[in-house]
């Protein structure tokens, strides 16, 4: 008893695709029907102007009913449906029933649905069918009592004579058909089926041998063991009974109770068979009254009809078969039967007063309680007048509108149209046939260009209505009128006299916005483009220099796809860069106006089209183009070097750097060593203008060096365009990253170098490089312990701690933070780590400060060490028990502290120190330079003196073009550090 619903997979998603699910029961008896609910789904990404489902039926079991969301057409095993759009689903409930002689077990029906004329889904039900008589001890006619002794009536005797048993008669040989009435008995045979409110029923299969429903009793379920009633009760509990009830095998005789059920109960239009709920008087006449139900076995179909004031006027509206008043007002055909035709009755409204009639359906003896009363209402109109109207009053351009025609009659076909004067300017036969959408209940649309030039559509209407739709875009603003004539084609010449009814619809511009980029843009820069169209499928980005707008293509493309909710954006987008006329306007410095237009109307209007689409002045704003104004600037660049205090440690090998360089993708990143040698990198910019890079490699022999940012600036070309290692081509970052490595192997000095990169950047000819240069000096790591001091007693040197101050240790290096940490630790006499603390943020200066709890650490002399992993500094301190204060106080203090340093301090440092500083320092430079000529001059220069760098710095700055003071502050910066430098 299992349902197993098996979905054969469709194809990726195409233009139409079609997706079939199914949901059904696991089981079902023998002679009872059951409900299979399909879904049917366009899952493809365009309108099918047609689907439908087609049922492969196993034997025994046959569709008595469709159910469908929407009117379609049925047609035995084959449900029609009339357009299916884009995502759309249709949902279709099939009632099959089981015959009573069904095969048990498994049976599969197998459903195709169809999306278009090419896509197909396919889903299989398994119902298993389970018998009402399992006929264990032979009674199920085993014997022979089934007919297969002649005795089924093939001589007449079944009542094909006119002898239903009525007269006592049921059969010559005895044998009893089910549902024959024997002596006024009407007897139910084994193996099948009663229904809910049923009386009056004998249980046997031989007027000798019978049973009463009190006999046989529920097989399992809530009824398991509980008797059959009679009559039975309308709620009695659906399923098997037999003389066995639970225990196994039917003790010789077992049926099924069903609930009844009006599957079908419509009025329909004669001719085609479809179910109509309004009519006017040119179709009163041309009705049938349909049915089907599933206890046609038990008894017929009693058929009432009432007027609008509630009475019962059956007997003058129904028709007999040669369509005369008198026709039957009891249908005789269950589901059960071959010829559905025998389930119906003509019905005639022709000449009835206008208003709503009531069809109500029963059972015509015992079977008429509420559950299984059905009713129909159908609506007569006093005359046939066709309307139509439009879901929206007032549309934007470009979007889509429904309208509606009502009125009709099921099966019609009418003429809608749209005057060729309500059409857009510029609009083509082609796009004048495509106003009309050929979608919903439309069956052809086009543009009629005869005597009479419209767009139109032909609709077929469904039940008494056929729905449309129109896409605005080709129309012009204003009032545009939609008309629906009694043709049921299009015709050259359209006569007044013939049309039924029209509506207008207004027709609106629609909203553009340019929300980006606007105000600044800095060129080679990527920005977003966004706004919103309303109604636009496409927009065009254009700017405007001097008289026409030209063409900005977008990242390669010429149109940008608006989205549902009316909006477009498209990121990270190089205005700049690109074929397009606007592109180059946009590659300049300058003022300039920048907007979109509809990708449609550009078509339209465009003076000329492809890369170099222009589009005049007058027809941008005549067509509704957006702008704004736009300035357009050169990028600029700012970079920092992650020296330390000046210095950068061979150690780290690597330093951060970072900046700003608007417009660009890359720039360059180079370090040029005293020897000539060099390291380079590229670096890649964000889109926000920015980068920074923690990594970049500097790999320099020791001694003065320096480090450049290159940018390329507008024209995105290394200087002149012309570098002596480029092989042709654009020369851009890459081949400037190569000239420089190169020029390592040139056994070059590091001005020569650095000579070299500004004559081809920055100094070329027409150039718009951009350049950020610094210097530092490349030596080993170092760390120095300069201070300590009690917290909150700050003092230069090394001063005593007492035992429970927090000790306060400065320090500096010039190794990279982040990248690097320094340990300290307090030494005992034995070498031992008493306590320690380690940093590893400091600024660009180098200094560092880390505090010590000396609260663990008895009176004494201690050795402080810190250590960087690549170079240690040491200093005793000492722990005292108290440190001593002046008699003073807080006034001996300051005064003492204020006199001493600023009187000695100040006279030493003044007088001693720049006395010492500038006779030394120039004499020194001047004399020795002059007397040891170039060669000493030049030494003592760099190493020992500014005046000597200075000297020598005049000839330096003639023999490197382009650097000058940058020359002259790395010799002064390499002649400071050394004299600062610390040996370990």
């Amino acid at each position: 008893m299992l349902l197993s619903v098996v979905a054969i997979s469709a194809p990726a998603a195409a233009a139409p695709q079609a997706a079939l699910t199914a949901s059904g029961p696991d089981a079902v008896a023998q002679g009872e029907t059951f409900d299979v609910t399909y879904d049917l789904t366009n899952d493809g990404d365009e309108d099918a102007g047609s689907g439908g489902i087609e049922f492969q039926l196993p034997d025994g079991v046959e569709i008595t009913n469709y159910d469908a969301d929407s009117g379609n057409a049925a047609d035995g095993a084959y449900f029609f449906i009339n357009g299916i759009t884009q995502g759309e689903t249709k949902t279709l409930t099939v009632t099959f029933e089981v015959a009573a002689d069904a095969a048990t077990g498994d049976s599969t029906v197998t459903a195709e649905g169809f999306v278009g004329t090419e896509s197909a889904s396919t889903v299989d039900t398994t119902v298993t069918v389970n018998s009402v008589d399992n006929g264990s001890d032979g009674s199920d006619g085993s014997d022979g009592s089934d007919g297969s002794d002649g005795s089924d009536g093939s001589d007449g005797s079944d009542g094909s004579d006119g002898s239903d048993g009525s007269d006592s008669s049921d059969g010559s040989d005895g044998a009893i058909e089910n549902r024959d009435v024997v002596n006024g008995d009407v007897f139910v045979t084994s193996g099948n089926t009663v229904f809910q409110g049923e009386e009056g029923l004998v249980f046997g299969n031989s007027a000798d041998e019978t049973f009463s429903a009190s006999q046989l009793s529920g097989t399992s379920g809530n009824r398991e063991g509980t008797p059959l009633q009679m009559p039975i009760p309308v709620n009695e509990e659906t399923g098997t009974y037999d003389l066995n009830g639970p225990d196994s095998g039917d003790g010789g005789f077992s049926t099924t109770v069903v609930e009844p059920r009006i599957t079908t109960s419509e009025v329909q239009l004669a001719d085609t068979g479809s179910d109509v709920s309004q009519v006017g008087p040119d179709s009163a006449g041309q009705l049938k009254i349909f049915a089907e139900w599933n206890f046609g076995e038990a008894e017929g179909l009693a058929i009432t009809v009432e007027d609008p004031s509630g009475a019962d006027i059956t007997n003058e509206v129904l028709l007999d078969d040669t369509n005369t008043d008198g026709g039957t007002d009891v249908l005789q055909y269950g589901e059960n039967e071959d010829n559905a035709e025998d389930a119906s009755v003509g019905l005639d409204l022709e000449g009835e007063d206008a208003g709503e009639y009531t069809v109500i359906f029963e059972g015509n003896d015992n079977l008429d309680q509420d559950s299984v009363i059905e009713e129909y209402t159908i609506e007569l109109t006093t005359e046939d007048e066709l309307s139509i109207d439009v879901a929206e009053d007032s549309v934007t351009q470009g979007s889509n509108v429904d309208y509606t025609v009502s009125g009709g009659t099921d099966g019609q076909f009418r003429l809608v149209t749209i005057d060729e004067s309500d059409f857009a300017d510029g609009v083509s036969d082609e796009q004048a046939a495509d106003i009309f959408r050929n979608v919903d209940d439309v069956s052809e649309t086009g543009y009629n260009s005869a005597d009479d030039s419209y767009a139109y559509a032909i609709v077929e209407i469904d039940g008494t209505s056929a729905v449309g739709s129109i896409e605005s875009q080709f129309l012009d603003t204003g009032d545009a009128t939609v008309e629906v004539y009694s043709y049921e084609n299009e015709v050259s010449s359209l006569d007044s006299d013939d049309l039924e009814d029209d509506v207008d619809l207004e027709v609106t511009e629609g909203e553009l916005t340019l929300d980006s980029p606007t105000d600044e843009y800095t060129i080679g820069s990527e920005v977003d483009v966004n706004g919103s169209a309303e109604a636009a499928d496409e927009v065009r980005l254009y700017a405007l220099n001097n008289d026409n707008w030209e063409l900005v293509k977008v990242n390669g493309q010429t149109n940008i796809d608006v989205d549902s909710d009316d909006t477009f954006e498209v990121e990270d987008v190089a205005l700049s860069n690109g074929d397009g006329g606007g592109n180059d306007i946009l590659a300049f410095e300058g003022q300039y106006q920048i907007g979109v237009i509809d990708a449609a109307d550009a078509e339209n209007i465009e003076l000329d089209s492809g890369d170099d689409s222009e589009i005049n002045t007058s027809s941008w704003t005549s067509n509704d183009g957006t702008r704004a104004t736009i300035s357009v600037e050169s990028g600029g660049l700012t970079a920092q070097f992650g020296t330390v205090d000046g210095q950068f440690a061979t150690e780290d090998s690597t330093m951060t750097v970072n900046g700003t360089a608007d417009g660009q993708s890359n720039v360059v990143v180079a370090f040029v060593g005293e020897r000539g040698d060099v390291d380079v990198t590229e670096v890649s910019v964000d889109n926000d203008g920015t980068f920074d890079e923690e990594d970049v490699s500097v790999d320099l022999s020791q001694g003065a060096a320096s480090g450049h940012v290159i940018s390329l600036g507008r024209d995105g070309t290394v200087g002149d365009g012309d570098l002596p290692s480029a092989s042709g081509g654009t020369v851009g970052t890459d081949e400037l990253s190569t000239f420089i490595t190169d020029l390592e192997d040139q056994s070059l000095t590091g001005n020569q170098v650095r000579d070299r990169i500004v004559s081809q950047t920055t100094e070329a000819d027409a150039t718009d490089d951009l350049m950020v240069s610094t210097t530092f000096r490349v030596t080993e790591a170092s760390v120095s312990l300069d201070s300590v001091y009690p917290e909150g007693a700050q003092a230069d040197g090394i001063n005593p701690v007492a035992a429970g101050e927090t000790m306060v240790v400065e320090g500096s290096t010039n190794l990279q933070p982040d990248d690097n940490s320094i340990v300290l630790n307090v030494l005992n006499q034995n070498d031992n780590s008493v306590e320690s603390a380690s940093v590893d943020e400091w600024g660009n200066d180098g200094q560092f400060t880390l505090t010590v709890d000396t609260s663990d650490l008895e009176t004494g002399t201690y050795t402080l060490e810190a250590d960087s992993g690549d170079t240690t500094d040491s200093t005793d301190i000492e722990i005292v028990e108290e440190r001593q204060q002046t008699d003073n106080g807080t006034d001996t203090g300051d005064d003492t502290g204020d006199d001493t340093g600023d009187d000695t301090g100040d006279d030493t440092g003044d007088d001693t120190g720049d006395d010492t500083g500038d006779d030394t320092g120039d004499d020194t430079g001047d004399d020795t330079g002059a007397d040891n000529g170039d060669d000493t001059g030049a030494d003592n220069g760099d190493d020992t003196g500014a005046d000597n760098g200075s000297s020598d710095g005049g000839s330096t700055d003639g023999s490197t073009p382009g650097f000058g003071a940058l020359v002259a502050l790395v010799a002064l910066i390499a002649a400071a550090l050394l004299a600062t430098r610390r040996n370990n």
